[in-house]
This record gives C-alpha cells, structure tokens and sequence, in this order.
C-alpha cells in the first residue's frame, strides 16, 4: 500500500533533546505534517511495519538540516509522548485525527525500515514537501 501527501512550508525540526511538541516555532509546522498526513491516511489503519519513507525537502540548507527535518518528520506522524505537556487550546484548530495525542500514520517510527530523503532548491512554489510511504 502506498500513500502520498505534499505540504506547505518547511517540515517540523527536531533539534537536539528540547521536544518539539512544545516549541512554538514548530507548532505551525508540526500542524501541518499531521493535518496533510491525516487527510492521506483517511479511514486506514496504523501501519504495522515494513515502512519505506520517501522524503522530498524543497528548502534552502539555511532553514535548516536536512536530518533534522527526517527526525521532525518521523516523529512528528507519531502521538506526542504522553508525558510531554502539551497545551491542547492550541490544537483546536486541528482536525481530532491529527490532534497530537494521536499516532497518524504508525503507532512508532522504529517501524520504519528505509528512509530516502533528499533536499533540492525551491523553485516558483517555494517550501514544501512531499512525503510518501509504502508499506
């Protein structure tokens, strides 16, 4: 099964042990991911294993690493640990399937197998990227 999804803007980063869940510049970021990889996954199931994930970052490399936007990604379509303090009042705007106290696309990113992810210079449509998963 396959499924694909592109997203505006730059993909949430994780950056060293702060969370990101509780980072105000990731907020916007991290909404995005879930509400698009929400809407491709519609009524499937969490995927069980096997995952390849295919990441395109169309960004400059001075927005940011290209591996810490792999990380944000994966674990970003993952439910925010349970002990993490999230302010939920920010989330209303999100639908409850992308809400951050549910897993999107996989119940944890240890699933995933492979991981190919490249970087390339925005062109006239700016930042974005596209993500898609086989499983």
């Amino acid at each position: 099964m396959k499924i694909q999804f592109d997203v505006s803007g730059l993909p949430p980063k994780k950056d060293g042990a702060n969370s990101m869940w509780r980072k105000g510049s990731e907020l916007a970021r991290l909404k995005s991911l879930r509400k698009a990889a929400s809407e491709a996954m519609k009524d499937l199931p969490l995927v069980e294993g096997n995952i390849f994930i295919k990441i395109q970052v169309f960004a400059d490399p001075s927005k940011g690493d290209l591996d810490n936007f792999i990380t944000g990604i994966c674990d970003g379509l993952m439910a925010a640990h349970p002990r993490t303090p999230i302010d939920l009042a920010q989330w209303q705007d999100v639908p409850e399937p992308a809400k951050p106290q549910h897993a999107i696309c996989y119940s944890d990113d240890i699933l995933i197998n492979r991981i190919s992810a490249v970087r390339f210079v925005p062109g006239a449509s700016g930042c974005h990227y596209l993500i898609e998963m086989e499983w």
